[in-house]
């Protein structure tokens, strides 16, 4: 199913998962100072910064079933990050446009909730799902969990997401 207020369809894309979470709560943190203009949260800027993979999984994984697995999991200090096909999850809050006539492997469940305990509504809450960990990697290890912060990159731009599912243990994007 894709869902157009996502803006995100199935190409080519890059994830970037910071992987240490805030140690001050967010509400006793400063006003930070805007950031000066440059390229480090520009879509540019964050695909100059993973060109190179140092690979942290210990295999790869594929981008659909039953295809060839070529895609690593890298690592940047404080990041993780792949570059693969970007696949739309419809799962959790049945809505108008997320549901089972939709879309028929549709889940009322994601693997993490929001904050109040309901299920997520993908309609409105743009998330990532995770590969299940395994012997090829194991987010919990980097830090990753529901409710982490995720870049997206799709077609030059970069849209904010949150972990909010997983999925088959050998499929990425």
């Amino acid at each position: 199913m894709r869902v157009q207020s996502l803006t995100l369809v199935a190409a080519s894309a890059a994830l970037l998962a910071p992987t240490t979470l805030p140690v001050v709560p967010v509400s006793h943190r400063p006003h930070p100072e805007p950031a000066a203009h440059g390229e480090n949260g520009t879509a540019a800027g964050l695909l100059a910064r993973t060109r190179h993979c140092a690979q942290i999984s210990h295999g790869r994984y594929r981008s659909d079933a039953g295809v060839r697995a070529t895609i690593p999991v890298c690592g940047l200090p404080g990041a993780v990050y792949w570059k693969a096909d970007l696949d739309i999850d419809c799962d959790g809050r049945p809505t108008r446009r997320c549901n089972r006539r939709t879309d028929p492997q549709f889940s009322p469940a994601a693997a993490y909730a929001q904050s109040d305990g309901r299920s997520l509504d993908a309609e409105h809450l743009p998330y990532v799902v995770l590969p299940a960990p395994s012997r090829i990697w194991d987010h919990r290890e980097h830090g990753l969990r529901g409710g982490s912060v995720a870049a997206v990159v799709y077609r030059g731009r970069v849209r904010y997401a949150v972990v909010g599912d997983t999925g088959p243990r050998d499929v990425i994007g």
